[in-house]
């Protein structure tokens, strides 16, 4: 990979020696990425040769010396800037990490990500992270954490700017998380790099397992829910009623029964009128999709402005706004399937059996419950379910009981039966 200065700005451009190679899924996903972490790539086609640039103006390169302000022999708790500027790092260094294991769960390799220190940009004071991913295709199995290289990886932490940013313990444990293939310790050592309970979340416990020391309750009793605790003394309320019967003492008998009675009773009552209530939630919220489904012309569902004069003849104004919806579209070869599916609800389950699934598919090779197709803040992801139903996305095979995010245009197979899933405009 190369940096060139062009008419309009600084360029990372890596030259292909085949258009093939390019992914356009993955180039989509780089492009809108959330994190913000990557460089978008813009591909030019030459013949047999492709070039993807990352136009990285406005950012300097991580080794740049002007950027390793922490180095080894400097106090950085002497000024509160640099104080702040360490606790953003960190939290941004933690983001990127989480971002690469992101990348999995798009279907794109961490292999592809270009880790050169060279290659990585910041801003002027050194906070955000700016870096390149190639969207090139590759190997099914190369979906996994070790990807990146733990070669790769701890090459890329030796450089001042991460030296400055996280301990050598949690470098150590990075790379080791790679070199084993331990994706949820990648992400541990991420959140604690990201302050999601790191340092802090140690100080909470050594001061609960002090107070939890004077009152000398179990850990155990110390983690049940207040129903569970309730029923516990229901249950050593009964226990204390049958020692009563065996010392012959009535009167006790009877005021521990009639208390055990009562808590069980209550306890029991408290957990009905609570799960109600949450059916009650789900249902509403069903009837709003529905709504909107069916009243798709009409405004936001809004509220009146509290000092209008509407306000004063209405509570709420019951208008509806469309969901954002998906599709399956399909590409197959089968007279016996539907060749559209819509997908509103927030969860779709595609499988043979009519019962359990909202899109039935009753083909060889399609399991009762194949998969579920989720809706989470305009975003779509799918979930294979556990069982013998194989699930592919780009022709790439998935992991069972794992979610993935879905692109518009993205070519999804449930067994032999391909589809292409689109968005609903």
């Amino acid at each position: 990979m190369q940096i060139k200065k062009g008419p309009y700005g600084y360029y990372a451009i890596e030259k292909l020696d085949s258009p093939d190679k390019i992914c356009a899924y993955a180039e989509e996903v780089i492009a809108g990425n959330k994190s913000d972490f990557y460089l978008q790539p813009v591909t030019d086609y030459f013949g047999t040769e492709a070039m993807c640039c990352f136009e990285f103006s406005g950012y300097l390169q991580l080794t740049d010396p002007e950027f390793s302000v922490f180095s080894p022999g400097k106090k950085t708790a002497s000024h509160k800037k640099d104080n702040k500027n360490l606790s953003l790092r960190r939290r941004s260094v933690g983001d990127l990490f989480y971002a690469f294991a992101k990348l999995l769960d798009n279907l794109i390799s961490p292999s592809c990500l270009v880790l050169d220190p060279n290659l990585m940009f910041t801003d002027p004071e050194g906070i955000s992270v700016k870096m390149c991913c190639l969207p090139v295709k590759s190997h099914p199995e190369d979906l996994c954490i070790s990807s990146l290289g733990a070669s790769r990886l701890e090459e890329l932490l030796n450089c001042d700017f991460f030296k400055s940013i996280i301990t050598d313990d949690e470098k150590n444990a990075l790379v080791y998380s790679v070199k084993e293939n331990n994706e949820e310790m990648f992400l541990k050592i991420a959140g604690l790099i990201r302050g999601d309970g790191g340092d802090d979340l140690f100080s909470m416990n050594i001061q609960k397992d002090e107070k939890h020391a004077t009152t000398g309750l179990p850990a155990s009793l110390r983690q049940l829910s207040k129903t569970e605790k309730d029923l516990l003394i229901a249950v050593l309320s009964s226990v204390l009623s049958v020692l009563s019967i065996l010392g012959k003492m009535p009167l006790p008998c009877i005021l521990f029964f009639l208390l055990s009675v009562i808590i069980f009773i209550t306890t029991m009552l408290n957990q009905k009128k609570t799960n109600a209530g949450i059916r009650k939630v789900e249902s509403q919220e069903q009837s709003r999709q529905r709504s909107s489904i069916l009243f798709s012309d009409n405004p936001v569902l809004s509220q009146p402005d509290e000092y209008s004069s509407e306000s004063k003849n209405a509570e709420s104004v019951n208008t509806y706004t469309p969901l954002t919806t998906g599709k399956l579209t399909l590409i197959s070869d089968n007279e016996k399937i539907h060749s559209n599916y819509s997908l509103y609800l927030d969860k779709t389950t595609v499988g043979s059996d009519c019962f359990l699934s909202d899109i039935v598919l009753d083909e060889q090779g399609i399991a009762p419950l194949h998969a579920v197709i989720r809706q989470t803040n305009g975003s779509f992801y799918l979930e294979p379910a556990k069982g013998s139903g194989k699930t592919f996305i780009e022709d790439s095979p998935v992991e069972n009981g794992r979610s993935y995010e879905i692109k518009s245009g993205q070519k999804i197979a449930f067994g032999d039966i391909e589809f292409r899933f689109g968005l609903n405009n």
